[in-house]
């Protein structure tokens, strides 16, 4: 374990030279686990993800937001998304590469260490992706805060 100050950046992974003028950068790790309903089954299937990623903020609560990790049962996975701060709410929409879904995610309860997520992930394509739809529920953990 390590400790990090504010103003000094993270060491190890997860941790990027990615800066975005006017932008605050967040960076994180996550855990996550849910159920996902694949092509051609009716059965949910159990998941679970550890991701890495950073949030960028600017001034009017604006965000951009990449992560990228291990998963099950993809084995790798990460999304990239867009949204908006609402006081301590963050609510982000975005893309999956793999699987391919598009989602929607709330932050909630603020916790010791990071704060609560929630998403939902559908598919619209009748034939192309893995999953038609999954919801995760996750702890994400704050790493650093970096102001540019």
């Amino acid at each position: 374990m390590y400790v990090i100050n504010a103003q000094e950046p993270a060491k190890g992974i997860g941790n990027s030279n990615i800066t975005l003028k006017g932008f605050q950068k967040e960076s994180f790790k996550e855990w996550n686990f849910g159920v996902a309903f694949l092509r051609g089954s009716n059965i949910p299937w159990p998941g679970g993800s550890y991701l890495w990623g950073e949030t960028f903020i600017n001034e009017n609560d604006f965000i951009i937001e990449y992560q990228y990790g291990f998963a099950l049962p993809t084995l790798i996975t990460g999304k990239l998304g867009i949204g908006k701060r609402f006081k301590k709410t963050e609510v982000v929409v975005g893309v999956r590469p793999f699987p391919f879904n598009f989602y929607g995610q709330t932050s909630f309860i603020k916790g010791k260490d990071g704060y609560w997520i929630a998403s939902f992930e559908f598919n619209p394509t009748s034939n192309f992706g893995l999953s038609k739809a999954i919801f995760n529920v996750g702890y994400r953990w704050n790493l650093v805060t970096i102001n540019k």
